[in-house]
């Protein structure tokens, strides 16, 4: 027989941005717990509001399944004595067991005869095991900030206030915070009853609709999406949905009503990422646009309150942004009566970091990095240089504006620079390089797409790099106060979707040149911050091949050999990636063929001034070994050394040398008493090796099922 459980944590209102991680780890600790205690569920599925985290798991066992637990005890020459009569070791190890003597088994293993007990332990009700389940689940949800409250030692997101706890239709003995499970759930504060009766966990969702809250946060999301729709039809429009925005306002509520209002026409002058800034960001309401794409005076929003509030509510609405959007109007209409460039001298008063300078010098290094890269990927390009230059000293100069100033519109930094720009004459490809500069500023943005905003973008994100690590202010587990592992990141995807090739040490070495020397004595030097970066690169880059779908081990592979070139390296991680997603045959063929050389080898630490001798050879082998690795190394060589390597030719040569390779080792013994013949075919082996390691270091490669 199963029966399904519901489980329901009452709670003051939760942070929206925390509701769906609590229930995404109530899910899994609360899967895992059931399979552990034998108590699989068909399905689980999870229900979250503001005021509740819930969730129901299917078709549970109404009791465990009996099991056996086999132990094993003494050797049998000391549990038995010579007549076959239970010593004081079987009799001991029978009792701390809960088996009886006679029950003892003497088995065979692998280390001798011993004596194993089996004990037979029958299975408990659900009923009774599920309490201390659900209350270690629950204290183990984790949050990003907790508090406590009265005078327990429990720490929750919020105070929980009340537990429902049903397993078919029976209350479960539960006790959590000082509070009893019962059958008792609440409704809405406005459109329900205070107290709301489950009778069972199939009626959970009915009976709380029926009293205002919509718990399966899918069905309130499709509500939003569906109601924002509509009204936004009626003046032939469409909402702008943001995915995070739309996530948030989701568990702002219990019950969905959206509400449109309107502003005055005359806002529209204002660039639209300051419209869209105000609408999602200040007031998490969706901006309405026309089928063109362009704005309206229009908004969605989504209030909790009793859907024949409606108009009240929006007229309140109304009454909070105008107030934002006349802020906006005044710094837009403020900032822009005075030239973007005759700013830049207040930058000198503007600290960038402590002994790092002020953010006028920042940009004369800006404007030093973006030439460096200008010379390094682009060829001589006298307009784009010039753009550089001048996008590098004003990039930073919205920074003391007073759009920028205002701490809830600190986030259009450099967009709003891009339109500043434009207002004072500046040329539109320097603008449009200002306003792209902080991109990407996360996974799911996109690079800037100029090669002026990718270069300034590359510059900014080095130099904020170079400073924080001259410092010794490097992440550390997830703290991260200044984003580099973004930044990292930034060029990292800047690089790999341009395709541009230069040195990152001398990238990196140069940015760190650059900086002024700081003024504490125990700060890292230059040549230690320039490996710690490199280090700090490299774990970007993995991370970014990974989205490629290129395996951890090929990434570990390919970064264990010296490298400098993040182009270069993600041709090689996605050329071996490909091979073993095409021809997982072939990709083994040419690990088995790198390693057997690399193993024989690398331990045994060779001169590199050690060289072949062709006249030690003995065997036949030998020298058919030895002339098919100089064919195909020279057809290596052919493939890699040009503007672009070919490495998936090279590979498909590497993968040749296995059949010779396997022949060789079957028919020469390498490591022979006899040092210069063992040198020699040692070195030979190593010559072999070194040429694989132009791609990869082979033995960093997790064998198939391994």
């Amino acid at each position: 027989m199963s029966v399904d459980l519901l489980y329901e944590i009452g709670v003051e209102e939760i942070p929206a941005d925390a509701v769906l991680p609590a229930l995404q780890q109530l899910e899994t600790n609360l899967q895992q717990g059931l399979t552990d205690l034998g108590l699989p569920p068909s399905a689980i599925s999870t229900y979250g509001t503001p005021r509740r985290l819930a969730i129901i798991a299917q078709d549970i066992p109404e009791c465990q399944p009996d099991s056996v637990d086999e132990h094993k005890g003494p050797p049998a020459e000391q549990a038995f004595d010579e007549d076959g009569n239970p010593t004081q070791a079987a009799r001991g190890f029978a009792q701390a067991r809960g088996a009886l003597v006679s029950q003892l088994e003497v088995r065979d293993t692998e280390k001798g005869r011993f004596v194993f007990a089996e004990v037979h332990r029958p299975g408990q009700p659900a009923a009774e095991v599920l309490p201390d389940l659900l209350r270690q689940v629950t204290l183990e949800l984790s949050f990003p900030k907790t508090m406590r409250w009265a005078d327990l030692d429990i720490e929750f997101a919020r105070p929980i206030r009340w537990l429902v706890a049903l397993l078919g239709e029976e209350i479960l003995d539960l006790e959590i915070a000082g509070l009893r499970a019962s059958r008792t759930s609440r409704g809405h504060r406005v459109m329900g009853e205070k107290r709301v009766e489950i009778p069972s966990p199939s009626l959970y969702l009915e009976r709380l609709s029926e009293n205002g809250v919509i718990a399966d946060h899918h069905q309130r999301q499709e509500m939003i999406v569906k109601q924002a729709q509509q009204l936004a039809a009626e003046v032939d429009g469409r909402p702008r949905t943001d995915a995070d925005i739309l996530t948030e306002v989701n568990f702002l509520v219990e019950y969905p009503t959206c509400v449109r209002g309107s502003f005055d026409p005359r806002y529209l002058d204002l660039p639209p990422e300051i419209l869209v800034t105000v609408l999602q960001g200040h007031q998490r309401a969706f901006p309405v646009e026309d089928a063109d794409g362009e704005l309206m005076p229009k908004f969605i929003a989504v209030t909790n309150a009793r859907p024949e509030a409606a108009h009240v509510v929006s007229q309140g609405w109304e009454r909070v942004i105008v107030p934002r959007l006349d802020d906006a109007k005044f710094y837009y209409q403020h900032d822009t009566r005075q030239p973007l460039g005759q700013r830049r001298e207040e930058l000198k008063r503007v600290t960038f970091l402590k002994g790092m300078g002020n953010l006028y010098q920042k940009t004369v290094r800006l404007e030093q990095l973006a030439d460096w890269l200008h010379q390094a990927v682009v060829s001589e390009d006298k307009q784009l240089r010039s753009v550089l230059s001048r996008s590098a000293q004003l990039c930073k100069c919205d920074l003391v504006t007073m759009m920028v100033g205002d701490l809830k519109l600190a986030e259009l930094q450099g967009v709003i620079g891009g339109y500043y720009a434009r207002a004072s004459g500046e040329p539109e490809a320097v603008a449009q390089a200002i306003a792209e500069h902080y991109q990407p500023r996360s996974p799911q943005d996109p690079i800037p797409a100029s090669p002026a905003g990718q270069l300034i973008s590359m510059a900014d994100k080095i130099d904020n790099l170079a400073a924080c690590f001259r410092l010794n202010l490097i992440p550390t587990g997830s703290a991260d106060p200044h984003g580099l592992r973004r930044q990292a990141a930034g060029i990292v995807e800047i690089i790999i979707q341009t395709g541009y090739s230069l040195s990152l040490s001398a990238l990196i070495d140069y940015a760190l040149q650059l900086l002024p020397a700081p003024a504490e004595d125990e700060v890292p030097s230059n040549e230690q911050t320039a490996v710690a970066l490199k280090e700090f690169f490299a774990a970007r880059l993995a991370a970014a091949w990974e989205q490629r779908g290129v395996s951890y081990d090929i990434a570990r592979a390919v970064l264990a050999i010296p490298w400098d070139d993040i182009t270069d390296a993600t041709r090689r991680a996605t050329c071996l990636a490909d091979l073993k997603g095409k021809d997982p045959e072939a990709f083994v063929d040419l690990v088995t063929a790198a390693e057997r050389p690399a193993r024989i080898t690398r331990p045994e630490s060779l001169p590199d001034s050690l060289q072949v001798d062709t006249s030690l050879f003995e065997h036949p082998t030998e020298t058919l070994m030895s002339t098919e690795f100089e064919a195909v190394r020279q057809d290596v060589e052919a493939a890699l050394d040009q503007s672009q390597p070919d490495y998936a030719r090279a590979t498909e040569y590497l993968r040749s040398l296995l059949p010779t390779i396997h022949q060789y080792f079957e028919d020469v013994m390498v490591m022979v008493e006899n040092e210069r013949l063992r040198n020699n075919r040692l070195a030979l082996m190593a010559q072999i090796d070194t040429v694989f390691s132009r791609i990869a270091d082979f033995l960093q490669i997790v064998p198939p099922n391994s």
